[in-house]
This record gives C-alpha cells, sequence and structure tokens, in this order.
C-alpha cells in the first residue's frame, strides 16, 4: 500500500499592514488637503497682501516679508477699530447747549410739601375712646404719634406696644395722619393744574404739585398691589412769551415743609427743604436749568449714555427710575443687611419683612449711613431732568393764613441736550475705514471669508480625491 504524504496547507499571513505607515499616509493626506486649501484662500483672497504669500515662484525671504507686512497691517486696524468699539460703548454721546429760549417750554416748578403736623389728634382720641379693645389708651396713643412722626433722624424714639403687626404700620399711619388741606391758584388762569397728588415718602405722607412720580407712591397705588407704568399725567408747562407765572396755596391748615424737585424725580431725606411754621406767607422766586435727551438716545444702553429714564426701571421697589429712587433703594439693601429687615417707608417684597419697633431701634444706630449713604450707592442720573434755584426768597406773618407762592420770574437762556455724536452707523464706518486702510479690503472681503470656510470648503474636500488622482 501506498502511504498518502499529508499536503502541507498554504501558510495564510494574518499580520495586519504597519498602522505607524498607515497614519503617516493619512497625516501627510490631511496635510496636503489643508496645504491646498489654504493656498487656494490666499490666491483668491481680495485683502492686500494675500495673494503675495502663496504666489507660486516667490522668494521664501520675500513670502517671509509679507507675512510680517500683513500681520502688522492686521494689528493696526485690529488696535484702532478696538479703541473705535471702546469708544462707541462708553463714550457715545455728547452735551450740547441750546440759547433759542423761546422755542421751548420749561416745567413749571413741582414742589412737594409735608405738613410740620402729623397726626390728627380728634382722629385719634376718637378711636382711642370707642375702642374698649386697647387696654392702656395712653400707651397706644404715645406709639401712635411716635410712629406718625418717624423718619430716618428719630427712628429710636418710636416707642414699642405690643399686639400691633409692622405690617399694618402704614394703614395706621394714614388711619390717623394729619389730612394737610390748601386751596391752589395759578396766575396762568390754566384751571387744569389746581390739585395736588398724595403721595407716601420717607418723611411721611406728603402731596405733590406737578409730578410725574408721585402717584407711584401713593397709599392707593401700592394699596392696589400695582407695578406697571401707568399713563403719564399732563405736566404744567411755561413759555417766556407768557410773562411771569406764580402758582399760589393758600389756606394751607398747618405748617409745612416745602421740596422743589423735577417733574421725573421724587424726594428723599437728603432733599434740601425750607420749613414753614403756620401762619406765614412763603414766596420764591426759582430759575430752572434742564438737561433733556434726544430721541436718538433712547436706542443707546444705559451704560452708552450713562443716565436712565424713568420707564427704564432696574429697581426692585419701584416700578420707575430716578436719581433719588436709586439711594432709596440702597438704603433698603443696608436696611435689610444691617436688621434684617425695612422700615415701613417702603413698599416690601415677598420674603421680606416689615421692621418692627425693635428693628427700627436696630435702624437708628445706623443713621449717618443710611441717611448719607458714603461711598455705598452708585446711580446714574436722569436722562430728562429739570433742576430750580431759589433765587430770591420772602417770609412774614400773614394774617390770612399759611400761604405758598412760588413760580419763574425769569426764564432759562438756555438749556442743555443729550445727543448722540458717535452712533452704530459711525462705527461701521470707521472700522471700515480701518479694514480699508490697513488690509484693503470692504464688506464683500469678509462674506468671502465665510463663504471660503463654509460652502467652498465642503466642495473643496468632497472633491480633492478627484484632482489628486
Amino acid at each position: 500500500m501506498i502511504k498518502s504524504k499529508k499536503q502541507k496547507s498554504p501558510s495564510i499571513n494574518t499580520q495586519k499592514p504597519s498602522v505607524t505607515k498607515q497614519t503617516k499616509q493619512n497625516k501627510f493626506y490631511y496635510l496636503n488637503m489643508i496645504f491646498e486649501f489654504t493656498k487656494m484662500f490666499f490666491d483668491m483672497s481680495t485683502i492686500h497682501g494675500f495673494p503675495h504669500i502663496s504666489q507660486d515662484g516667490r522668494h521664501p525671504l520675500e513670502r517671509v516679508l509679507w507675512i510680517l507686512l500683513v500681520t502688522v497691517a492686521a494689528c493696526g486696524a485690529g488696535i484702532l477699530s478696538s479703541l473705535t468699539l471702546t469708544r462707541y460703548r462708553e463714550n457715545p454721546t455728547v452735551i450740547s447747549m441750546e440759547r433759542d429760549r423761546f422755542s421751548w417750554n420749561t416745567s413749571f416748578p413741582p414742589a412737594t410739601i409735608c405738613s410740620s403736623k402729623k397726626y390728627d389728634p380728634d382722629k385719634l382720641e376718637k378711636f382711642v375712646n370707642e375702642n374698649e379693645d386697647i387696654k392702656n389708651k395712653t400707651l397706644y396713643k404715645d406709639f401712635i404719634i411716635t410712629l406718625l412722626e418717624a423718619s430716618y433722624l428719630n427712628l429710636d424714639s418710636v416707642i414699642d406696644y405690643e399686639g400691633i403687626d409692622s405690617e399694618d404700620f402704614v394703614k395706621l399711619i394714614y388711619k390717623f395722619s394729619f389730612p394737610l388741606k390748601m386751596d391752589i391758584t395759578n396766575s396762568a388762569g390754566n384751571n387744569k393744574f389746581l390739585s395736588v397728588q398724595e403721595t407716601y415718602t420717607e418723611m411721611g405722607r406728603c402731596y405733590s404739585y406737578n409730578s410725574q412720580l408721585a402717584i407711584y407712591n401713593s397709599y392707593e397705588y401700592r394699596n392696589n398691589g400695582s407695578w406697571k407704568l401707568l399713563p403719564e399725567t399732563e405736566i404744567f408747562y411755561i413759555n417766556p412769551l407768557e410773562g411771569e407765572v406764580f402758582v399760589n396755596m393758600i389756606n394751607v391748615s398747618s405748617g409745612y415743609k416745602v421740596y422743589f424737585h423735577g417733574p421725573y424725580e421724587v424726594i428723599d431725606m437728603a432733599t434740601k427743604n425750607i420749613e414753614v411754621p403756620s401762619g406765614n406767607f412763603l414766596q420764591f422766586y426759582l430759575s430752572a436749568l434742564t438737561i433733556f435727551s434726544s430721541e436718538r438716545t433712547r436706542s443707546l444702553s444705559v451704560k452708552q449714555r450713562q443716565c436712565r429714564f424713568y420707564y427704564e426701571s432696574n429697581l426692585a421697589h419701584f416700578p420707575f427710575y430716578s436719581y433719588a429712587a436709586c439711594r432709596m433703594e440702597c438704603r433698603i439693601k443696608l436696611a435689610k443687611e444691617f436688621c434684617g429687615c425695612l422700615p415701613h417707608f417702603y413698599r416690601k417684597l415677598e420674603g421680606e419683612e416689615v421692621c418692627d419697633v425693635k428693628g427700627l431701634h436696630c435702624l437708628s444706630k445706623y443713621r449717618e449711613d443710611l441717611v448719607f449713604l458714603k461711598n455705598q450707592c452708585s446711580c446714574v442720573a436722569n436722562c430728562d431732568e429739570t433742576v430750580y434755584v431759589i433765587e430770591f426768597s420772602d417770609q412774614r406773618d400773614w394774617f390770612l393764613g399759611s400761604t405758598l407762592q412760588w413760580g419763574m420770574v425769569e426764564y432759562p437762556k438756555m438749556r442743555l441736550k443729550r445727543d448722540v455724536i458717535f452712533g452704530f452707523s459711525d462705527l461701521l464706518v470707521y472700522i471700515g475705514g480701518m479694514a480699508g486702510l490697513f488690509l484693503g479690503c470692504s464688506v464683500l472681503s469678509f462674506i468671502e471669508i465665510a463663504y471660503f470656510f463654509t460652502l467652498r470648503l465642503f466642495w473643496f474636500v468632497k472633491n480633492f480625491d478627484k484632482r489628486t488622482k
């Protein structure tokens, strides 16, 4: 028998190709693709200097020279464009002076008066006598009187009385406060501006004349829980052609303090005032300086124009913005920081606590910090503001009852206007000029860059293999 020989099966080479060699091939493939695309972009770019870098036949030193020149030009354009952008962001406005005084109207000086007599003794006495639930009537009356007379200057004088919620303090103040009464006339013969708006301030219950913002601090507005801006009320404006215009508050029912402020401003503890005793005639001549902002400034940010319009409130406790309201917001923050509560002068938000008597006594320890706000508050100015200065005052005894007369004898001969001197269109022109001066490019050049690195790049990668075969 013939033994069959075992045939050896052919050996199969299972060794994989060199990974290193394959990686190197892929690396060169992608590097070649990047090089070809970059060269194509430089060759076809409309930015000056780019074609000289990639053009065939150039000496290496020549390419280096053009790279340096283009880099220096790009840095120059970038630095100057950055300075231009900084100017647009931080200082695009200018304040100029207008002198055609017959072409504009000036708001009649608004005034807020606060009664020196804080409580109505008849109301308080009647309530205490008729309410049998009050055990210590004398202590209750003392508490109410000191509460109505409380301000940042004397919070420590409020007498403690148990059983009254601090959130009811404002209701008690309005219930027992002395109602300041008066009759109003004006020499312009205009019957539309013969009333005042009740408002609540850091000094208690007051009354404002010709104010746009007083209504937002009224008890009715606060009690309704509203935070919305209301339609603008009509402001009393006067013109030099009308001559001397005065407003008279006659038969004022008590002595008072008077504060003058702008129509888009409210009063606070720092506002200057004049105290007038009962039975006096007080006369003021005022002058005005108005600064207003043009319509173009409304398109700028607050940081750019460095002021706020009254409807641009960033305050938590006020639906409007004013410089004084911003300072009051700072006082609220400090009060919460010092004693964990806010005084009853302000509207409370959800989660906030109104100071009880102990809280008010705590705040009295920080009186100077709360009143003067030294370096603790950064508030921007009002965009539309009128500042009034008392040029002449006269006070004398008056047998016909307390009377306040104020007005303007001499009208302002100039006013200041805040306007845009460097707008967005100027920014585009300047930056475009820099790009054209240093790099010789235009808007189409930047569109070209976007095109090259999106659509053109896609088709280049897709067709690269076909071109390299």
